[in-house]
């Protein structure tokens, strides 16, 4: 404890810890801008604080510790980073949301440790490559989207209206790729009604054409459709 109070107490060390620290909120918060503009769970005050806290944890660690304690503190704050990027994973009915505020978390606790050591040019590198990824790629992203978009369907019929290969041409017939992934089936008020779910893949216009026919067609009873992440 007296060493951590002298090392508190040394103008030099506080002057270079706060710089570090201000250099880590700086980061953090041009990542959590990003993800606060995207409306995810971990926005511009989660992704600020975590490289904020990485960094000071790097820095009291090395200068009390040594550099031969740098293994343990990485894999600690590490293992501390991944109980928060679990908690904003998220599953839907169909799909896992989440996954990339996560690992936004992740890397920004990366640049924090950069900057607890000093690597500057380092953390900031990884600043970039990262908006380059979460910018630049949803791009390329989108693009491929429109040409192959794949969408999660589960739709609800009566048996005895239509059949599950009627159903099935449909899709084709819209020069969709179809993958069933399972049928159920039930009894509401002493009909069977049949719930399909299946993964669909094509262009955009012919998914958005699909769902006009399945809205006028009086055999469907219900139908949802979730966008894969």
């Amino acid at each position: 404890m007296q060493k951590i109070h002298e090392l508190l107490l040394d103008p030099s060390f506080q002057e270079i810890g706060f710089t570090r620290l201000l250099i880590a909120l700086a980061a953090g918060s041009i990542l959590g801008l990003e993800r606060e503009f995207q409306r995810k769970a971990a926005g511009i005050r989660t992704i600020a604080l975590i490289c904020v806290s990485s960094a000071l944890f790097t820095i009291l660690s090395v200068e009390i510790g040594g550099a031969a304690t740098g293994d343990r503190i990485a894999s600690n704050i590490l293992t501390g980073v991944g109980f928060i990027g679990a908690g904003v994973i998220f599953r839907g009915g169909f799909t896992i949301d989440g996954i990339t505020t996560a690992t936004v978390i992740w890397i920004s606790a990366a640049i924090g440790m950069a900057i607890g050591v000093g690597e500057y040019r380092l953390a900031w590198a990884a600043v970039g490559i990262s908006l380059l990824v979460l910018w630049g790629l949803t791009f390329v992203e989108k693009f491929i989207m429109k040409e192959r978009e794949r969408k999660y369907y589960a739709i609800k019929y009566r048996e005895d209206s239509i059949s599950t290969a009627e159903l099935e041409t449909m899709f084709t017939s819209n020069r969709l790729l179809v993958k069933a992934l399972s049928t159920t089936k039930t009894r509401e008020n002493q009909m069977v009604v049949l719930e399909g779910k299946y993964e669909l893949t094509g262009p955009i216009t012919r998914l958005t054409a699909l769902n006009e026919l399945l809205l006028k067609n009086e055999h469907i009873l219900q139908f949802e459709v979730e966008l894969t992440k």
